[in-house]
Protein backbone atom coordinates (compact mmCIF):
# COMPACT_ATOMS: atom_id res chain seq x y z
CA UNK A 1 0.00 0.00 0.00
CA UNK A 2 2.91 2.28 0.49
CA UNK A 3 3.13 2.99 -3.41
CA UNK A 4 -0.28 3.27 -4.45
CA UNK A 5 -1.26 6.21 -2.33
CA UNK A 6 1.38 8.39 -3.55
CA UNK A 7 0.46 7.07 -7.20
CA UNK A 8 -3.00 7.88 -6.72
CA UNK A 9 -1.94 11.16 -5.76
CA UNK A 10 0.21 11.80 -8.59
CA UNK A 11 -2.04 10.72 -11.43
CA UNK A 12 -5.43 12.77 -9.30
CA UNK A 13 -2.56 15.92 -9.42
CA UNK A 14 -2.14 15.16 -13.55
CA UNK A 15 -6.00 14.84 -14.24
CA UNK A 16 -6.86 17.90 -12.14
CA UNK A 17 -4.37 19.73 -14.25
CA UNK A 18 -5.79 18.11 -17.60
CA UNK A 19 -9.30 18.81 -16.65
CA UNK A 20 -8.52 22.44 -15.64
CA UNK A 21 -6.77 22.99 -18.89
CA UNK A 22 -9.90 21.76 -20.71
CA UNK A 23 -12.23 23.88 -18.87
CA UNK A 24 -10.48 26.95 -19.52
CA UNK A 25 -10.42 26.78 -22.84
CA UNK A 26 -12.98 28.90 -24.87
CA UNK A 27 -15.54 26.55 -26.93
CA UNK A 28 -15.19 27.24 -30.44
CA UNK A 29 -18.02 29.30 -32.08
CA UNK A 30 -20.64 28.22 -35.09
CA UNK A 31 -18.54 29.38 -38.14
CA UNK A 32 -16.08 31.48 -36.60
CA UNK A 33 -18.42 33.24 -34.21
CA UNK A 34 -18.79 33.82 -30.55
CA UNK A 35 -19.76 30.44 -28.56
CA UNK A 36 -23.46 29.46 -27.85
CA UNK A 37 -24.88 30.00 -24.64
CA UNK A 38 -25.11 26.44 -23.79
CA UNK A 39 -22.06 26.00 -24.31
CA UNK A 40 -20.87 29.08 -22.01
CA UNK A 41 -23.05 27.44 -18.91
CA UNK A 42 -21.42 23.90 -19.44
CA UNK A 43 -17.97 25.85 -19.47
CA UNK A 44 -18.77 27.54 -16.20
CA UNK A 45 -20.52 24.00 -14.94
CA UNK A 46 -17.02 22.38 -15.54
CA UNK A 47 -15.16 25.33 -14.06
CA UNK A 48 -17.05 24.83 -10.66
CA UNK A 49 -16.26 21.53 -10.47
CA UNK A 50 -12.70 21.85 -11.68
CA UNK A 51 -12.87 24.52 -8.51
CA UNK A 52 -14.19 22.37 -6.29
CA UNK A 53 -12.02 19.52 -6.74
CA UNK A 54 -8.80 21.79 -6.51
CA UNK A 55 -10.17 22.92 -3.38
CA UNK A 56 -11.31 19.12 -1.84
CA UNK A 57 -7.83 18.43 -3.07
CA UNK A 58 -5.47 20.88 -1.36
CA UNK A 59 -7.52 20.38 1.90
CA UNK A 60 -6.58 16.93 1.80
CA UNK A 61 -2.89 17.70 1.20
CA UNK A 62 -2.92 19.96 3.97
CA UNK A 63 -5.12 17.22 5.88
CA UNK A 64 -2.47 14.67 5.47
CA UNK A 65 0.87 16.94 6.30
CA UNK A 66 -0.51 17.93 9.81
CA UNK A 67 -2.87 14.58 11.07
CA UNK A 68 -1.67 11.58 8.82
CA UNK A 69 1.00 9.84 10.92
CA UNK A 70 -1.25 10.76 14.40
CA UNK A 71 -4.27 8.88 12.89
CA UNK A 72 -2.41 6.09 10.96
CA UNK A 73 -1.42 5.32 14.43
CA UNK A 74 -5.41 5.58 15.33
CA UNK A 75 -7.08 3.95 12.79
CA UNK A 76 -6.82 0.80 11.43
CA UNK A 77 -6.12 -0.13 7.58
CA UNK A 78 -5.62 3.87 7.30
CA UNK A 79 -3.93 3.44 3.94
CA UNK A 80 -6.31 1.29 2.64
CA UNK A 81 -9.29 3.74 3.39
CA UNK A 82 -7.64 6.47 2.19
CA UNK A 83 -6.37 5.18 -1.06
CA UNK A 84 -9.95 4.06 -1.19
CA UNK A 85 -11.55 7.69 -0.94
CA UNK A 86 -8.49 8.96 -3.65
CA UNK A 87 -9.78 5.92 -5.95
CA UNK A 88 -13.47 7.60 -5.52
CA UNK A 89 -12.32 10.90 -6.11
CA UNK A 90 -10.57 10.11 -9.61
CA UNK A 91 -13.59 8.01 -10.62
CA UNK A 92 -16.43 10.85 -9.83
CA UNK A 93 -13.88 14.11 -10.66
CA UNK A 94 -16.43 16.82 -10.09
CA UNK A 95 -19.38 14.93 -8.94
CA UNK A 96 -18.03 13.54 -5.93
CA UNK A 97 -15.67 16.59 -4.73
CA UNK A 98 -18.15 19.33 -4.94
CA UNK A 99 -20.57 17.49 -2.05
CA UNK A 100 -17.70 17.24 -0.05
CA UNK A 101 -17.09 20.87 -0.54
CA UNK A 102 -20.32 22.20 -0.23
CA UNK A 103 -21.53 20.01 2.45
CA UNK A 104 -18.41 19.56 4.33
CA UNK A 105 -15.65 21.80 3.45
CA UNK A 106 -17.51 25.46 2.45
CA UNK A 107 -19.81 25.55 6.32
CA UNK A 108 -16.34 24.53 8.05
CA UNK A 109 -14.42 27.79 6.01
CA UNK A 110 -17.86 30.58 5.78
CA UNK A 111 -17.49 31.67 9.58
CA UNK A 112 -13.61 32.43 8.93
CA UNK A 113 -13.92 34.16 5.66
CA UNK A 114 -13.69 37.85 7.25
CA UNK A 115 -10.74 36.68 9.23
CA UNK A 116 -8.89 34.70 6.29
CA UNK A 117 -9.48 37.39 3.33
CA UNK A 118 -7.35 39.85 4.90
CA UNK A 119 -4.69 37.10 6.00
CA UNK A 120 -4.32 35.67 2.77
CA UNK A 121 -4.31 39.47 1.02
CA UNK A 122 -1.64 40.30 3.57
CA UNK A 123 0.43 36.95 2.96
CA UNK A 124 -0.04 37.72 -0.64
CA UNK A 125 1.61 41.41 -0.12
CA UNK A 126 4.78 39.57 1.76
CA UNK A 127 5.26 37.62 -1.02
CA UNK A 128 5.41 39.95 -3.68
CA UNK A 129 7.65 42.35 -1.47
CA UNK A 130 10.03 39.06 -0.72
CA UNK A 131 9.95 38.33 -4.71
CA UNK A 132 11.09 41.83 -5.66
CA UNK A 133 13.68 41.89 -2.96
CA UNK A 134 14.58 38.84 -4.39
CA UNK A 135 15.29 40.22 -8.23
CA UNK A 136 17.73 43.36 -6.65
CA UNK A 137 21.15 42.23 -7.69
CA UNK A 138 22.67 41.22 -4.67
CA UNK A 139 26.49 43.04 -5.40
CA UNK A 140 24.36 46.02 -5.76
CA UNK A 141 23.23 45.98 -2.54
CA UNK A 142 26.94 44.74 -0.88
CA UNK A 143 28.64 47.72 -2.53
Amino acid sequence: MPLVVPALRLFMVFMNVYDTYKSLKIPPGRKGGLPSVRAMTQRKRDLKGCLAVWVVWCCLAAYERTFDRFISFIIPFYSEIKSVMLLFLLLTRAKGAEPLYLHILRPLIKPYVDTLDPLLDLARDIGDFLFALSQVPLNYVLS
